[in-house]
């Protein structure tokens, strides 16, 4: 794809309604400033990287047919499209993840909507200006199990890494970082488990939720048995009395937060880890509708977020609409949460990260970019968010 064709991407935001609504940059309170990243239309953002420096990465994904990979260097004020060496390797991808590897590149996946490609993830040595050099990391082949659309990859700190399908069950498994990029090179492990909506690495563990439309909610914890492959997750069902899914998970040393939706009675769900999550009895559970108030048919919890002790909630409560985009924080570990929605919002709130000195990004449909600093570290609330170690 040619520069001319790289701007018209970026100008497909700006020929939108929702964008319109929400740029340029509007306070919502004194808490809030909104503000639009180049992901057009109604569609949720599923794919959201926040760095340490404040570059903010979202990937065009959910009802999107492959437009891209777009980078603001100040946090969601300005916005770029990704350009890569060699040239139109994201230009028409269909980002559904986004994460840091073992090696400080980013690594983007889904599938490439190019016709006669097969790419499914790819990494981007973001070190230098663009274009970034870019190369494939994993590439399907046409076998069974090992030619999906990726759904969700992240790796471990030694460069083992984790794919899993988007609609499906498939997994594969890369053992170390010198494997090749075909599928045909990684492990298809017959794990047995549901599937996965959201997957995340954490103290050298892959950490999942997930489930389907029609059975009980879960999550997928480290493996306990020494000797145990990290694919080889234990399933924990949150509730077997109602049919569901957790689409989001967040782990640290204190806890695990895992949010969902309970599909029998249209309720959005967050789940709250005591110091065993293998149990499902030591989860404290919250109701969307507790904390966002009754209104339409239903919520959806989307996603989460955690650092230290504050913990966010994003989601959406239904019908979709102007406004139904809906943002919800703990600040005590997760005993109780309040609804922060901002005013104007999205039709739904899908992404979010929280910044060391407490601020919170929320990315979501119709290119909806919110910057919270209500939870600011207090000795940081007039410091620059992107200074070292900010």
């Amino acid at each position: 794809m040619n520069h001319a064709s790289s701007l018209r991407r970026l100008a497909l935001c700006a020929a939108t309604t929702l964008c319109l609504q929400f740029s340029p940059a509007a306070r919502a309170g004194a808490d809030w400033e909104i503000d639009a990243h180049p992901c057009p239309g109604p569609s949720r953002t599923d794919a959201m990287q926040l760095d340490a420096d404040g570059t903010l990465w979202v990937g065009c994904g959910t009802n999107t047919n492959g437009l891209g990979l777009f980078v603001s260097p100040d946090g969601g004020d300005n916005w770029q499209a990704v350009t890569t060496s060699p040239a139109d390797m994201v230009d028409e991808f269909r980002v559904m993840t986004l994460t840091r590897g073992h090696d400080g590149a980013l690594y983007a996946g889904g599938v490439d909507t190019t016709a006669g490609t097969n790419l499914r993830v790819v990494r981007l040595d973001t070190s230098g200006p663009m274009p970034y050099p870019t190369t494939a990391t994993l590439t399907s082949v046409p076998q069974v199990g090992r030619q999906f659309n990726v759904g969700n990859y992240v790796e471990l700190s030694d460069g083992r890494a984790l794919a899993d399908s988007e609609t499906g069950f498939d997994r594969l498994y890369r053992p170390d970082a010198l494997t090749g990029s075909s599928a045909a090179d990684w492990d298809a492990p017959a794990t047995g488990l549901e599937q996965f909506q959201d997957l995340v690495a954490f103290d050298e563990g892959f950490y999942a939720a997930g489930s389907r439309i029609n059975i009980a909610p879960r999550v997928f914890l480290p493996p306990q048995t020494p000797g145990s492959e990290p694919w080889q997750l234990v399933e924990v069902i949150l509730d077997a009395s109602y049919d569901g899914e957790m689409w989001g998970i967040a782990v640290n040393a204190q806890r695990v937060v895992a949010v969902g939706v309970d599909q029998d009675n249209d309720t959005g769900k967050i789940y709250v880890s005591g110091n065993d999550p293998y149990n499902a009895n030591d989860y404290t559970v919250f109701d969307l509708p507790d904390i966002v108030g009754d209104g339409g048919f239903g919520t959806w919890a989307r996603g989460v977020c955690m650092r230290n002790d504050t913990i966010v909630v994003v989601g959406e409560r239904q019908p979709l609409g102007t406004n139904t985009g809906r943002v919800m924080i703990s600040t005590d570990g997760g005993q109780s949460f309040s609804n922060i929605t901002p005013t104007p919002s999205a039709e739904s709130v899908s992404r979010c990260a929280i910044a060391s000195d407490g601020e919170v990004t929320v990315v979501g449909a119709g290119g909806f970019v919110g910057r919270y600093r209500g939870a600011l570290v207090p000795d940081r609330i007039f410091s620059s968010r992107f200074e070292p170690g900010g």
